[in-house]
């Protein structure tokens, strides 16, 4: 069987860095490739950090590409530094109607895709320069209790069907092997993978600093925001101890 080569697209959150682990422990390609973008996002030097750590963990290259004009069209509050980011309450985590008022807040233009045609832009690059397939991988997950259009099985359906139609010589692959899981169950795999979850961060609000523990920086979450609640509540669902360092934890 063809020994592959595998791209995969962290961002230093819990879910790609879990995908990526996932592939590295148990697809077990031929090479890894780590792509990071810096699409304007207010926590870039955050996840920068993790990643970096990561990365050099797993003795993996990393490739950090600028997208930065990305941030300038959005109007996400992932992207705008000077707006404040709302809380969330834990019970608002599983309601529909809200869930679905939030979603633009977050919403970066066709990020995912771009993100995506990126890692498939350097696959097929490294197959017409040294004949070796590679594919992509993304931690995206489908989010309850609505989903973004990006983040589900037919997004990845989809981008499928495109890679055929955007490359000379086609045969690639995009995968999400998180897709369908929970966070918790992300958790709990990542757990058994023996991910540092110091070195991943999920905040949406960024610029808290660093503390020190134990001789090591890592990176302060707020603790309030829509995206560490949901990782607060999958540590305690998974029951696994969370070593990051939370601002506010209620």
């Amino acid at each position: 069987m063809e020994k592959r080569g595998a791209i995969c697209l962290v961002s230093g959150g819990v879910d790609s860095v879990t995908a990526l682990y996932y592939v590295y422990h148990r697809i077990k390609p031929k090479d890894i490739k780590i792509i990071f973008c810096n699409y304007g996002q207010r926590t870039f030097e955050e996840e920068k950090y993790c990643i970096t750590k990561i990365s050099n963990l797993l003795n993996l290259e990393m490739k950090i590409i600028d997208i930065s004009w990305l941030g300038e069209i959005s109007t996400s509050l992932l992207t705008k530094k000077n707006l404040e980011i709302p809380e969330t309450k834990f019970e608002d985590l599983f309601d529909a109607e809200k869930a679905k008022s939030r979603i633009l807040r977050w919403w970066d233009p066709c990020r995912n895709a771009i993100l995506i045609l990126i890692a498939l832009a350097h696959a097929e690059s490294l197959d017409i320069r040294y004949n070796i397939k590679y594919d992509v991988y993304i931690g995206i997950r489908r989010e309850t209790p609505v989903a973004m259009k990006d983040n589900t099985p037919e997004f990845i359906e989809i981008m499928n069907k495109l890679v055929d139609h955007a490359t000379h010589y086609g045969g690639y692959k995009v995968y999400a092997p998180l897709i369908t899981y929970d966070k918790d169950k992300v958790v709990r795999l990542g757990e058994e993978l023996g991910i540092p979850w110091k070195y991943t961060y999920s905040c949406y609000r960024g610029g808290l600093g660093y503390k020190e523990v134990n001789g090591e920086k890592i990176p302060i979450h707020c603790g309030w925001c829509s995206n560490c609640r949901r990782r607060i509540l999958a540590f305690k669902e998974a029951n696994i101890k969370d070593p990051s360092i939370y601002l506010k934890l209620d």
